[in-house]
């Protein structure tokens, strides 16, 4: 089934299209086009969306805490629904002046918060999270505009009290993780007259066999296979999952380095919220990249998440920001959502009439995306008379899950 466009309906004057309000913002990027005008297509910069330009003007903020591996430490902290891994930013919109208030006497000097995402069931905080670097802000029309960058992991200390400041703000007491440096798996198995003569250790893949006979000397002292070692290699394990992700992705897109690359495969490919949680338990490099090259593996669907109907399949995810395919974007009521761009979709209605006030991909107008079978909200069409591409789709994490589809082979 196809995409419905012809079902629009459009909303009452005044009325907020999924919290954007439909009146004219000073943040409108977008220029007016009239259809009868002739003009060649320009490709979309996706270095824009990194931006968040319908954030407006925002002032830089210097001075960030780096915390020590196992430090404790006591910080102001943010539930939202998004999950966010080292590197990756997150924009919020605060309006509510208690709230404002209290976030900036609690990051006053440290420029730092803990982000929450819920566990499993939703219900709860999941025990681990990461420490925010807030890097831009302003405060404008008493609205608190920032701009966040995760940092660090950490995991809520047990037995410490989650005090509830006001909201969704908290106060917490975490424990931070730093990430360990890589190793081979041989580095401390081996005799020290061997490792002298022979390297075994190897930081890029093309060294890997590059002394692949020195290897087999330290490994015929064991009685295990050469392969069961090289499963355990980063460098061996990031150019398998590199890859196997250049059939979804643009190579150039992949980050180079092993753990950013751990980091980057969580944010970007289609997930399930336990199979990100899981992950991001995972204390090392190595641990994360096995255990996504297994996900990798899985063939999976997105679909709607109260009735299971087919949204888009997985080959027409395709990145619309330098970020990847997936990134978080706010509204202007301050909510959060964690977006995936899709090339095709399908199983959806349209609500409302094309708007680009705040939109989170200048020069492209957005319409909100209901779930054709029940409704429910799926996220937004995005369209635009003089870029390339002209139509594309944001689907929120929030309103499709992933559904993995078993082979023949594993159902018999």
């Amino acid at each position: 089934m196809s995409d419905s466009d012809d079902n629009a309906n459009n909303l009452p004057d005044g009325q907020m299209e999924n919290g954007h309000i439909s009146v004219d913002s000073q943040f409108n990027f977008s220029r007016e086009r009239h259809s009868g005008t002739n003009q060649a297509s320009d490709q979309f910069d996706i270095d824009l969306p990194t931006s968040h330009r319908y954030l407006g003007k925002l002032d830089n903020v210097t001075g960030y805490t780096f915390y020590d591996d196992g430090e404790v430490a006591t910080l102001a902290a943010i539930q939202t629904n998004t999950l966010v891994f080292p590197g990756f930013t997150l924009p919020l919109v605060l309006n509510n002046d208690l709230e404002i208030n209290m976030l900036q006497r609690h990051t006053s000097k440290k420029n730092a918060f803990v982000l929450l995402t819920p566990d499993k069931t939703f219900k709860g905080f999941f025990t681990y999270g990461v420490i925010m670097e807030i890097f831009e802000t302003h405060l404008r029309n008493s609205v608190l505009y920032l701009k966040a960058r995760s940092r660090q992991r950490c995991r809520l200390v047990p037995g410490k009290e989650i005090k509830t400041l006001i909201g969704d703000l908290y106060q917490v007491t975490v424990e931070v993780m730093l990430e360990p440096p890589p190793t081979s798996p041989l580095c401390n198995t081996q005799l020290n007259s061997l490792k002298i003569r022979k390297l075994f250790n190897c930081t890029e893949y093309r060294e890997f066999y590059k002394y692949r006979k020195f290897r087999l000397f330290h490994l015929s002292q064991f009685p295990l296979a050469s392969w069961v070692y090289d499963k355990h290699e980063i460098c061996f394990l990031h150019h398998k999952l590199v890859n196997a992700l250049s059939n979804y992705y643009l190579i150039e897109f992949i980050p180079d380095d092993p753990v950013q690359l751990s980091y980057w495969f969580v944010q970007n490919f289609q997930l399930r919220h336990e199979e990100r949680l899981r992950i991001m338990v995972l204390r090392t490099a190595v641990e994360r990249l096995r255990l996504e090259l297994k996900y990798l593996n899985m063939k999976r669907l997105i679909c709607c998440a109260k009735c299971d109907a087919e949204i888009a399949q997985h080959s027409n995810v395709f990145p619309m920001s330098k970020d990847g395919v997936q990134s978080n974007y706010c509204n202007p009521e301050g909510y959060v959502f964690e977006t995936v761009t899709v090339s095709k979709a399908t199983n959806f209605t349209l609500f409302g009439s094309p708007s680009a006030q705040f939109s989170w991909f200048p020069g492209y107008s957005w319409t909100i995306m209901h779930c054709k079978m029940c409704s429910s909200h799926l996220g937004w069409k995005f369209s635009s008379v003089n870029l390339k591409p002209a139509v594309f789709y944001g689907l929120a994490k929030s309103g499709f899950d992933i559904k993995i589809v078993k082979e023949e082979s594993e159902v018999l």
